[in-house]
Protein backbone atom coordinates (compact mmCIF):
# COMPACT_ATOMS: atom_id res chain seq x y z
CA UNK A 1 0.00 0.00 0.00
CA UNK A 2 0.73 3.65 -0.75
CA UNK A 3 0.64 5.76 2.11
CA UNK A 4 0.89 9.12 2.65
CA UNK A 5 0.89 10.65 6.64
CA UNK A 6 0.17 14.52 6.64
CA UNK A 7 1.45 15.32 10.00
CA UNK A 8 4.31 13.75 11.05
CA UNK A 9 4.03 14.55 14.42
CA UNK A 10 3.73 11.85 17.54
CA UNK A 11 0.45 9.89 16.30
CA UNK A 12 1.82 10.00 12.84
CA UNK A 13 4.77 8.58 13.39
CA UNK A 14 3.47 5.92 15.51
CA UNK A 15 1.24 5.25 11.84
CA UNK A 16 4.91 5.60 9.80
CA UNK A 17 6.44 2.80 12.14
CA UNK A 18 3.53 0.37 11.95
CA UNK A 19 3.32 0.76 7.95
CA UNK A 20 6.82 0.12 7.22
CA UNK A 21 6.87 -2.42 9.62
CA UNK A 22 4.10 -4.32 7.69
CA UNK A 23 5.85 -3.32 3.94
CA UNK A 24 4.08 -0.13 2.62
CA UNK A 25 5.46 2.43 1.06
CA UNK A 26 5.05 5.70 3.17
CA UNK A 27 5.57 9.13 2.64
CA UNK A 28 5.53 11.18 6.09
CA UNK A 29 4.85 15.24 5.30
CA UNK A 30 4.95 18.06 7.73
CA UNK A 31 6.00 21.79 7.93
CA UNK A 32 8.11 21.02 11.09
CA UNK A 33 6.62 23.37 12.97
CA UNK A 34 6.27 21.37 16.09
CA UNK A 35 8.38 18.30 15.03
CA UNK A 36 12.27 18.31 14.27
CA UNK A 37 12.50 16.67 10.52
CA UNK A 38 15.22 14.76 11.91
CA UNK A 39 12.76 12.73 14.20
CA UNK A 40 10.80 11.69 10.76
CA UNK A 41 13.98 10.75 8.92
CA UNK A 42 15.18 8.63 11.36
CA UNK A 43 12.45 6.27 10.85
CA UNK A 44 14.15 5.52 7.40
CA UNK A 45 11.45 6.47 5.16
CA UNK A 46 10.65 9.46 3.04
CA UNK A 47 10.05 13.01 4.35
CA UNK A 48 9.00 15.77 2.70
CA UNK A 49 8.47 19.49 3.72
CA UNK A 50 4.74 20.50 2.65
CA UNK A 51 2.86 23.22 4.85
CA UNK A 52 -1.33 22.34 4.56
CA UNK A 53 -1.43 25.92 4.04
CA UNK A 54 0.10 25.94 1.04
CA UNK A 55 -1.64 24.68 -1.97
CA UNK A 56 1.05 24.92 -4.69
CA UNK A 57 2.84 22.78 -2.68
CA UNK A 58 -0.06 20.54 -1.42
CA UNK A 59 -1.14 19.52 -4.29
CA UNK A 60 1.19 17.94 -5.99
CA UNK A 61 2.20 15.66 -3.24
CA UNK A 62 -1.22 14.51 -2.85
CA UNK A 63 -1.56 14.16 -6.72
CA UNK A 64 1.02 11.22 -6.71
CA UNK A 65 -1.59 8.83 -6.19
CA UNK A 66 -1.79 7.49 -2.88
CA UNK A 67 -4.12 4.41 -1.27
CA UNK A 68 -4.39 6.29 1.66
CA UNK A 69 -4.00 9.41 3.21
CA UNK A 70 -3.75 9.52 7.36
CA UNK A 71 -4.94 13.38 8.08
CA UNK A 72 -2.97 14.13 11.04
CA UNK A 73 -1.56 17.62 10.28
CA UNK A 74 -3.29 20.59 12.42
CA UNK A 75 -2.48 22.60 15.40
CA UNK A 76 -3.53 20.87 18.15
CA UNK A 77 -2.56 22.33 21.19
CA UNK A 78 -4.78 24.24 23.54
CA UNK A 79 -2.33 26.96 24.72
CA UNK A 80 -1.31 27.49 21.32
CA UNK A 81 -4.59 27.86 20.14
CA UNK A 82 -4.63 30.79 22.86
CA UNK A 83 -1.25 32.12 21.99
CA UNK A 84 -1.06 32.26 18.01
CA UNK A 85 -4.76 31.82 17.09
CA UNK A 86 -4.02 33.19 13.68
CA UNK A 87 -1.44 29.91 12.87
CA UNK A 88 -4.00 27.93 14.77
CA UNK A 89 -7.01 29.00 12.17
CA UNK A 90 -5.14 29.42 8.89
CA UNK A 91 -3.97 25.32 9.23
CA UNK A 92 -6.82 23.97 10.64
CA UNK A 93 -9.52 25.66 8.63
CA UNK A 94 -8.18 26.54 5.71
CA UNK A 95 -5.29 23.76 5.27
CA UNK A 96 -8.36 21.49 6.03
CA UNK A 97 -9.96 22.87 3.22
CA UNK A 98 -7.07 22.92 0.59
CA UNK A 99 -6.33 19.16 1.49
CA UNK A 100 -10.02 18.39 1.40
CA UNK A 101 -10.40 20.29 -2.47
CA UNK A 102 -7.18 18.43 -3.84
CA UNK A 103 -8.06 15.04 -2.86
CA UNK A 104 -8.54 12.67 -5.44
CA UNK A 105 -11.79 10.73 -5.93
CA UNK A 106 -9.82 7.14 -5.34
CA UNK A 107 -8.29 7.77 -2.18
CA UNK A 108 -8.73 6.47 1.18
CA UNK A 109 -8.78 8.94 3.70
CA UNK A 110 -8.52 8.39 7.72
CA UNK A 111 -8.88 11.81 9.69
CA UNK A 112 -7.75 12.37 13.39
CA UNK A 113 -10.12 14.29 14.80
CA UNK A 114 -11.21 14.73 18.75
CA UNK A 115 -13.30 13.58 21.32
CA UNK A 116 -13.36 16.92 22.28
CA UNK A 117 -16.10 17.26 19.80
CA UNK A 118 -18.67 16.21 21.98
CA UNK A 119 -17.34 19.19 24.34
CA UNK A 120 -16.61 18.23 27.93
CA UNK A 121 -16.85 18.53 31.58
CA UNK A 122 -20.20 17.63 33.53
CA UNK A 123 -22.03 18.80 30.70
CA UNK A 124 -21.41 15.12 29.44
CA UNK A 125 -22.97 12.00 30.52
CA UNK A 126 -24.28 8.14 30.06
CA UNK A 127 -22.72 6.57 27.08
CA UNK A 128 -21.16 8.68 24.15
CA UNK A 129 -21.20 7.32 20.48
CA UNK A 130 -20.22 8.53 17.33
CA UNK A 131 -23.83 9.71 16.54
CA UNK A 132 -24.05 11.88 19.81
CA UNK A 133 -24.12 16.01 19.22
CA UNK A 134 -21.63 18.24 18.87
CA UNK A 135 -20.38 20.35 22.41
CA UNK A 136 -19.47 24.13 23.43
CA UNK A 137 -15.90 24.57 22.57
CA UNK A 138 -13.38 26.02 24.60
CA UNK A 139 -10.51 26.93 22.38
CA UNK A 140 -10.15 27.05 18.55
CA UNK A 141 -7.94 24.09 18.28
CA UNK A 142 -10.83 21.89 19.01
CA UNK A 143 -13.49 24.06 17.84
CA UNK A 144 -11.69 23.75 14.34
CA UNK A 145 -12.18 19.92 14.91
CA UNK A 146 -16.11 20.31 14.03
CA UNK A 147 -14.89 22.53 11.35
CA UNK A 148 -12.94 20.00 9.79
CA UNK A 149 -15.27 17.24 10.00
CA UNK A 150 -17.82 18.82 7.97
CA UNK A 151 -15.70 19.91 5.78
CA UNK A 152 -13.74 17.03 4.58
CA UNK A 153 -17.38 14.96 4.77
CA UNK A 154 -18.81 17.99 2.28
CA UNK A 155 -15.65 17.06 0.04
CA UNK A 156 -15.65 13.21 0.45
CA UNK A 157 -19.60 13.52 -0.90
CA UNK A 158 -18.76 16.11 -3.63
CA UNK A 159 -15.69 14.08 -4.79
CA UNK A 160 -16.12 10.57 -4.13
CA UNK A 161 -13.19 9.87 -1.74
CA UNK A 162 -13.75 7.39 0.95
CA UNK A 163 -13.72 8.96 5.14
CA UNK A 164 -13.10 7.68 8.36
CA UNK A 165 -13.50 10.50 10.89
CA UNK A 166 -11.98 8.80 13.96
CA UNK A 167 -12.46 10.83 17.24
CA UNK A 168 -9.30 10.18 18.62
CA UNK A 169 -9.12 10.32 22.61
CA UNK A 170 -5.98 11.55 24.52
CA UNK A 171 -2.69 9.42 23.65
CA UNK A 172 -0.28 8.20 25.49
CA UNK A 173 2.68 6.13 24.82
CA UNK A 174 6.03 5.74 23.62
CA UNK A 175 6.14 7.01 19.62
CA UNK A 176 9.02 7.34 17.84
CA UNK A 177 7.92 11.18 17.63
CA UNK A 178 7.94 12.66 20.75
CA UNK A 179 7.80 16.47 21.81
CA UNK A 180 9.19 17.82 24.94
CA UNK A 181 7.10 21.31 25.07
CA UNK A 182 4.68 20.56 27.81
CA UNK A 183 2.17 22.16 25.86
CA UNK A 184 2.25 19.34 23.46
CA UNK A 185 2.65 16.53 25.93
CA UNK A 186 -1.07 14.60 26.89
CA UNK A 187 -1.67 13.87 30.27
CA UNK A 188 -0.75 10.53 30.91
CA UNK A 189 2.71 11.14 29.68
CA UNK A 190 3.30 14.40 31.33
CA UNK A 191 2.20 13.08 34.75
CA UNK A 192 4.54 9.87 34.36
CA UNK A 193 7.48 11.61 33.77
CA UNK A 194 7.11 14.17 36.50
CA UNK A 195 6.18 11.12 38.80
CA UNK A 196 9.67 9.92 37.43
CA UNK A 197 11.16 12.70 38.06
CA UNK A 198 10.25 12.85 41.35
CA UNK A 199 8.26 16.19 40.89
CA UNK A 200 4.85 17.02 42.56
CA UNK A 201 2.03 16.07 40.19
CA UNK A 202 -0.57 19.36 39.94
CA UNK A 203 -4.07 18.65 39.21
CA UNK A 204 -6.25 20.89 39.09
CA UNK A 205 -9.57 19.11 38.21
CA UNK A 206 -9.00 15.81 39.53
CA UNK A 207 -12.87 14.65 38.36
CA UNK A 208 -12.33 15.98 34.91
CA UNK A 209 -13.38 12.91 32.61
CA UNK A 210 -11.39 11.88 29.58
CA UNK A 211 -11.35 9.26 27.12
CA UNK A 212 -7.73 7.70 26.94
CA UNK A 213 -6.03 5.14 23.78
CA UNK A 214 -2.44 3.96 23.79
CA UNK A 215 -0.73 5.55 20.36
CA UNK A 216 0.04 1.70 18.83
CA UNK A 217 -4.22 1.54 19.29
CA UNK A 218 -4.42 4.62 17.65
CA UNK A 219 -2.19 4.40 15.15
CA UNK A 220 -3.46 0.52 14.07
CA UNK A 221 -6.82 2.08 13.98
CA UNK A 222 -5.96 4.98 11.78
CA UNK A 223 -4.25 2.58 8.98
CA UNK A 224 -6.89 0.24 9.41
CA UNK A 225 -10.52 1.28 10.08
CA UNK A 226 -12.87 1.64 7.24
CA UNK A 227 -15.32 4.54 6.28
CA UNK A 228 -17.46 6.55 8.62
CA UNK A 229 -17.42 8.12 11.81
CA UNK A 230 -16.10 6.35 15.12
CA UNK A 231 -14.54 7.06 18.73
CA UNK A 232 -11.36 6.03 19.30
CA UNK A 233 -11.08 5.66 22.87
CA UNK A 234 -9.96 2.37 24.82
CA UNK A 235 -11.04 3.62 28.53
CA UNK A 236 -12.98 6.20 29.84
CA UNK A 237 -10.98 7.88 33.20
CA UNK A 238 -10.65 10.63 35.30
CA UNK A 239 -7.71 13.07 35.81
CA UNK A 240 -7.40 11.97 39.70
CA UNK A 241 -7.69 8.13 38.86
CA UNK A 242 -4.69 8.84 36.24
CA UNK A 243 -2.40 10.17 39.24
CA UNK A 244 -3.37 7.58 41.61
CA UNK A 245 -2.56 4.97 39.45
CA UNK A 246 0.88 6.22 38.76
CA UNK A 247 1.40 6.53 42.78
CA UNK A 248 0.18 3.07 43.13
CA UNK A 249 -2.80 4.11 44.93
CA UNK A 250 -6.48 2.74 44.49
CA UNK A 251 -8.96 4.49 41.94
CA UNK A 252 -11.78 6.23 43.30
CA UNK A 253 -13.01 8.68 40.33
CA UNK A 254 -16.72 8.07 38.80
CA UNK A 255 -16.06 9.47 35.34
CA UNK A 256 -19.51 11.85 34.68
CA UNK A 257 -19.97 9.75 30.97
CA UNK A 258 -18.57 6.59 29.29
CA UNK A 259 -17.32 6.92 25.29
CA UNK A 260 -18.77 4.09 23.07
CA UNK A 261 -16.23 2.94 20.60
CA UNK A 262 -16.70 -0.32 17.65
CA UNK A 263 -12.77 -1.38 18.26
CA UNK A 264 -10.28 -3.74 19.71
CA UNK A 265 -7.64 -2.64 22.14
CA UNK A 266 -4.59 -4.13 23.18
CA UNK A 267 -3.93 -1.50 25.91
CA UNK A 268 -4.57 -1.11 29.51
CA UNK A 269 -3.62 2.61 30.86
CA UNK A 270 -3.37 0.65 34.13
CA UNK A 271 -0.52 -1.56 32.69
CA UNK A 272 1.21 0.91 31.13
CA UNK A 273 1.62 3.34 34.41
CA UNK A 274 2.09 0.10 36.39
CA UNK A 275 5.02 -1.00 34.39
Amino acid sequence: MRLLVLGAGYIGGEVARQALARGDDVVLADNWYATERRQAEALGTRTETVDIRERDALAPLIGEGFDRIVFLAAQASRPLSYSDPDYTEQTNLTGTRLVAEVMPAATSVAFGSSLHVYGGGPRLSGEIGADHRYGPQDDLAHLSKIHSELVLDMHARRTGFELATLRLGVAYGPSPIEHDRPASQTVVDKFRKLAAAGEELTIDEPAATIGVVHVEDAARILLDAGAGVANVVAETVTVGDVAALIRGEPTTGTPTCTYASPFEYRHRVADYLSA
